[in-house]
């Protein structure tokens, strides 16, 4: 028994040993491991490129159960715990590691998940040989789509697909959520042509990662997919028939004119994804540890741009493999680039952002002088601030302004005389509310002095001008006012997540209860209590469900004056649904270019999308 013990247990040390030795190409043979894809279009690229993808491939000996060893090179983060995507669980590799797959809790422990989900694919491949036990040679055991996570997150997603969240029943705390599905998703410049439109009929929940794995879950779709084409597919479970195409005959599954095995709502997903969130250095560390375990590497991490011949704007095209730089050059920038030196469409136009912060947005709002004559004599209201347009100003407004512009111009009136570099801003007014206009006490970030603050729920992201209330113990206390000249209250509150409910008392009295709604910045105005002497107003959070409690960002005691209408002037538009303006406006030249169908701005060396997400490098 001792000798048979100690057999097992070197063979087991053996096992782990030889599951590393396996050889990582260096940064400057990469063009040539990929040389043989040069030249190809179609499905013949596709064909080519699944051939560099099984290249080195241990068929026989990388099994299910080498995953274990295997995440201990391609999926640990810098501080040597476990690189969980879907939280921000920390997990240490070897005593937190488990196979138990009822276990339940978000951060009790890891295993192995599967993005592609095991029930889509099954036990029989399409020549009708059956997964063998260990899982080897099969996707069932492929780590370019096996990631580890917490028991939570991998019961949560189940067989279920990936999607865009539209209602959330869960959050975690790096952003990935699980609730209702976004029905409809749509991508321009894809194999299908211009534009794609899919639909998802399933009535079931899905998963989102978090923005910065998307892509990451892309390329492992893309990858996955394509070395295991017309050996396996991936439609057997009506989840899995979201993604891929439901087709099993493999001419026709694998052809162009059914996506590449993909269905319209799955192409228009995983490429949004994928021209969203470039590769990051997390995933090149991860595909050179799949390459040193598994023995094979990801073509759509090592060289990005693949995709857009498969799936893309280039689909079809006769693949021009000096014009792509893979993701360990020099050139390529992490995060940003696309992984493509040919030419860019450019459309030359005059134009200026906003710059809210370092991010710039484009906006309708602005004209040149000299194309003042094109743009309606309305311009579109900012609707999500009920606001309505009262004319143009050569003087944008800085934040947000209480008092007209002492000029207005409109289409009716002549212009003054303005030299190139003139733009008019459309001013837009927002009424507020009537209020009592006199003597006030306010609490925001900028003054809270005399104001008493207790167990405030401060983050790195959800401060934004807010307090946050604890549910638990959070208390904001007024300054002693007397109540007989206490006219009205104004309160500015906004939720994170989920309904967020304050209550108001005096002196433990209950004197109001307000609520925001999901992600929503509300303000309310209440009357003066009924209550006479000198007290204090105490504001706490009262709904346990809500993940932050209530944000108050503007508290207003508002003692005597005279009744006067409260107006908002401003030159722009937020594009965040929280109600707030920005403070920081620039005038910046850029150039607009057409880049896989969408608008994108050119601003200081990065690329933007029309909302402010950094994208390609020019």
């Amino acid at each position: 028994m001792r000798k048979l013990f100690i057999l097992i247990f070197s063979f087991g040390i053996l096992g782990e040993l030889f599951a590393f030795n396996q050889p990582v190409t260096p940064v400057n043979q990469l063009p040539a491991y990929y040389e043989s894809i040069d030249g190809e279009s179609g499905k013949d690229l596709l064909d080519a490129i699944q051939q560099v993808a099984k290249r080195g491939y241990r068929t026989d000996d990388f099994r299910y159960d080498s995953i274990w060893y295997a995440f201990k090179h391609t999926d640990i983060r810098p501080d040597g715990y476990i690189w969980e995507i879907y939280s921000t669980c920390v997990f240490e590799y070897e005593k937190d590691r488990t196979s138990n797959t009822s276990q339940t809790g978000e951060c009790k422990g890891y295993n192995r998940e599967h993005a592609i989900c095991q029930s889509w694919f099954g036990e029989y491949d399409l020549q009708g040989k059956k997964m063998s036990s260990s899982k080897k040679n099969s996707p069932g055991s492929d780590i370019f789509h096996i990631y580890p996570a917490s028991y939570g997150m991998n019961s949560r997603h189940g067989n279920r697909p990936y999607g865009e969240v539209l209602n959330a029943a869960n959050t975690s705390e790096n952003g990935t959520k699980y609730g209702t599905p976004v029905t409809t998703m749509s991508v321009t410049n894809s194999v299908a042509g211009a534009y794609v439109e899919g639909k998802m009929t399933l009535s079931t929940k899905v998963l989102e990662p978090a923005d910065e794995y998307k892509g990451d879950i892309a390329r492992s779709y893309f990858g996955t997919m394509v070395k295991w084409a017309g050996e396996w597919v991936f439609n057997l479970n009506e989840n899995g028939r979201v993604i891929f195409d439901a087709t099993i005959d493999v001419d026709t599954h694998y052809a162009a004119d059914n996506y590449y095995g993909l269905t319209p709502f799955g192409l228009a997903m995983l490429l949004k994804w994928h021209r969203q969130d470039p590769v990051s250095q997390k995933e090149i560390d991860r595909n050179n540890g799949i390459q040193l375990t598994q023995g094979n590497r990801n073509p759509f991490i090592d060289y990005p741009y693949l995709v857009e011949y498969i799936w893309g704007e280039k689909s079809g095209q006769e693949l021009d493999l000096d014009l792509l730089i893979c993701a360990y050059d020099e050139r390529f920038q992490l995060g940003v680039s696309d992984g493509y030196l040919g030419e860019k469409t450019q459309v030359d136009v005059d134009t200026i952002f906003w710059m809210v912060g370092n991010i710039p947005y484009d906006t309708s709002y602005v004209a040149h002088a000299s194309r003042l004559k094109y743009l309606p004599a309305t311009p579109t209201s900012c609707s999500t601030q009920s606001t309505h347009f009262v004319g143009w100003t050569s003087t944008p407004i800085l934040g947000v302004n209480h008092e007209a512009p002492d000029v207005l111009y409109n289409q009716e009136s002549d212009f003054p005389s303005v030299d190139g570099n003139m733009y008019y801003y459309a001013v837009f007014a927002q009424v507020l509310h009537s209020e009592i206009v006199g003597q006030t006490i306010t609490l925001n970030k900028s003054d809270s002095t005399s104001w008493i603050l207790s167990g405030l729920k401060h983050t790195t992201n959800k401060t934004d001008g807010a307090y946050w209330l604890l549910v638990e113990n959070a208390t904001i206390t007024s300054p002693v006012v007397d109540l007989q000249s206490l006219d009205s209250v104004a309160i500015t509150m906004r939720s994170y997540n989920k309904k967020a409910i304050v209550n108001i008392t005096v002196d433990g009295t209950n004197y109001g209860q307000l609520s925001a709604a999901n992600n929503t910045m509300q303000r309310y105005v209440l009357s003066a209590p009924e209550m006479t002497g000198n007290r204090a107003l105490q504001f706490t959070g009262a709904d346990a469900t809500a993940t932050y409690g209530p944000g108050l960002n503007e508290i207003v005691l508002y003692l005597g004056g005279e009744q006067g209408t409260y107006t908002n002037y401003l030159t722009h538009c937020s594009n965040s649904n929280t109600g707030g303006f920005s403070t920081t406006i620039q005038h910046s030249p850029a150039t607009k270019i057409m880049r896989h169908g969408q608008l994108l701005i050119n601003h200081n060396g990065r690329t933007y999308n029309a909302q402010g997400i950094p994208l390609y490098s020019m």
